[in-house]
């Protein structure tokens, strides 16, 4: 070891991934690696940090990110670093920006961002030079980024780039030449890095711009066969299969489950968003955790639920939510220019086929319990803070009429907000603490003005730290880094003499209290546009990504 290391963090509770018990210990760093663990070292680092009474780790790894737009403009993606983070994977949901021109990527990401078109304009104008998958991940290398970024390939962007856009949204079957195209593409994914292949199911994320406007993105038109033939791809190389299953359509977990089986062949890797307590159906989380044990042990599978350490709150305005996404007046709503949407939304005709499609019990997962979905703001500031329940009360109308009223009335200037899942407690921490999840699903990234995760390990070493029957705190430390990091297959997750030294710095009595509600934050780097964040203030003392100082105080 050089003598004078670049950095000793001092007086640490040192956990190092393992899962091992804690040790108190001091850690130094040089050449971006870990080069002591001991109980005592001597001389002097070049930086200094005193760690005493602090929990010092290896920085989380955050599973499910859409950072992929944002990392080309602000690369640091401080808003997650802040957190703790020194490992994002984005390509979720079938999403990526490896393959397609401009106009493709704002279609695709647009309406999934949250992000004004223009704003995503200017951020790829210009800058999509790639042509091919592996110029993509060279591109990645030039940028100053502040986390490790890793990816799985989009499949929507494959689809698109061999079957054509238009043919790829409208065409269930791709043609036998088509599917070797597709897997030739990852196949070079794989050879160039990426951790694997996202597909998505769920028919949530749709397109922006036309004449696509409100289509569910390519990898949701394809047939099953197209998923099993490149996920056997996958399979062949021993990475993994991030999927979104359709939500309200049991069978596409089992066609998930059946993939990732290893029966006379290796078991598929498969890491499955997400294992929650849904208020529609409060049986689902435990269904999905069976499920994956059953087939883990007795079919030779490999499966991960992601698990989302957060009640599942979300931000609307208006109509524009992921909520509205599930039922097709919703999806006509936010298709629609304002103007057309409030005559839409006072339409006799418009508004009796909302009720019923509102109203339906069949397939759903969001409530639409008006007594539990709260104004946030509006022009009428004397709406703010009541349920539309109450507020149709108060107005003596029907509640359904009186939400209706209210939507043509203000638009995206009425804001409101409603947790969908993940509101209690327990079923959270076993969800959380089940042997076949991972913490995942915070969405970073994607649907800025909708939700905000990005502290989401924060939130699960709190739940562990005040109820210690969840699980071990060096196990839950463990899912967060190590244990993640080993099934991607990964170089991070520990913080042992030779390791690369991703390290984050917790105060373990400001953790307690320390960690805040989503707030709106104008942010600068947006264009003053307004996007939801998490703050932790004091929780988080120090992040280091590669033994260099990425977050300080």
């Amino acid at each position: 070891m050089p003598e004078n290391p670049d950095i000793i963090l001092r007086n640490g509770i040192v956990y190092d991934g393992t899962g091992a018990p804690p040790v108190k210990a001091d850690l130094a760093i040089a050449n971006g690696r870990v080069t002591k663990l001991e109980s005592r070292i001597a001389g002097k680092g070049a930086k200094e940090i005193d760690a005493e009474g602090q929990w010092v780790m290896p920085g989380f790894i955050d599973l499910h990110t859409h950072y992929d737009a944002e990392v080309e403009v602000l690369p640091g993606l401080e808003e997650s670093v802040r957190h703790g983070v020194t490992t994002v994977i984005m390509g979720n949901c079938s999403l990526s920006v490896a393959l397609g021109t401009e106009e493709e990527l704002l279609g695709i990401f647009c309406r999934v961002e949250s992000l004004p078109r223009e704003l995503l304009a200017k951020w790829l104008g210009g800058r999509v030079t790639w042509k091919s998958v592996k110029e993509y991940y060279d591109h990645l290398d030039t940028l100053p980024l502040g986390p490790n970024v890793g990816s799985f390939l989009g499949h929507s962007n494959v689809r698109a780039k061999v079957m054509g856009l238009d043919r790829s949204l409208k065409v269930p079957k791709a043609h036998k030449d088509e599917i070797k195209k597709m897997r030739a593409i990852v196949r070079e994914a794989l050879d160039a890095g990426y951790l694997g292949l996202s597909i998505d199911m769920l028919p949530w994320h749709r397109m922006d711009g036309d004449p696509y406007r409100g289509v569910s993105v390519p990898s949701q038109q394809a047939h099953p066969s197209e998923y099993a033939a490149l996920a056997d791809v996958v399979r062949e190389r021993e990475r993994v299969l991030q999927a979104a299953p359709n939500a309200v359509m049991k069978t596409s977990v089992a066609r998930l489950v059946a993939m990732s089986t290893g029966i006379l062949r290796k078991p598929l890797k498969t890491t499955i968003i997400a294992a929650m307590d849904v208020k529609t159906n409060r049986g689902i989380y435990k269904l999905a955790t069976n499920m994956a044990k059953f087939a883990n042990e007795f079919l030779n599978a490999d499966i991960r639920w992601q698990a989302l350490a957060d009640p599942f709150l979300n931000f609307c305005d208006g109509v524009h939510t992921p909520l509205f996404e599930e039922f097709p007046t919703g999806v006509a709503a936010i298709s629609s220019e304002p103007e057309k949407r409030r005559k839409m939304f006072r339409d006799p005709a418009y508004r009796k086929q909302f009720r019923k499609e509102w109203e339906s019990r069949k397939d759903r997962v969001f409530h639409r319990n008006l007594s539990d979905m709260f104004v946030v703001s509006a022009p009428d500031a004397s709406l703010a803070g009541k349920s539309f329940a109450k507020i149709a009360k108060e107005k003596g109308k029907e509640p359904l009429e009186c939400f209706l009223d209210l939507l043509a009335e203000h638009d995206a200037e009425l804001r409101w907000k409603t947790v969908v899942s993940n509101d209690r407690e327990a079923p959270r921490r076993y969800v959380l603490g089940h042997e076949y999840t991972f913490p995942g699903f915070n969405d970073a990234g994607a649907h800025n003005r909708n939700m905000a995760f990005h502290d989401g390990g924060l939130k699960m070493l709190q739940q562990v730290q005040a109820h210690p029957d969840t699980m071990p705190l060096e196990k839950a430390i463990w899912k967060l880094t190590k244990g993640m990091a080993d099934w991607l297959g990964i170089e991070t997750g520990s913080i042992r003499p030779g390791d690369v030294a991703d390290v984050a710095i917790v105060n373990p009595e400001k953790l307690k209290t320390g960690l805040g509600d989503p707030v709106e934050y104008k942010d600068p780097n947006l264009g003053g546009l307004m996007r939801m964040v998490k703050r932790s203030e004091g929780v988080v003392t120090n992040v280091l990504v590669g033994g260099k100082v990425a977050f300080e105080k």
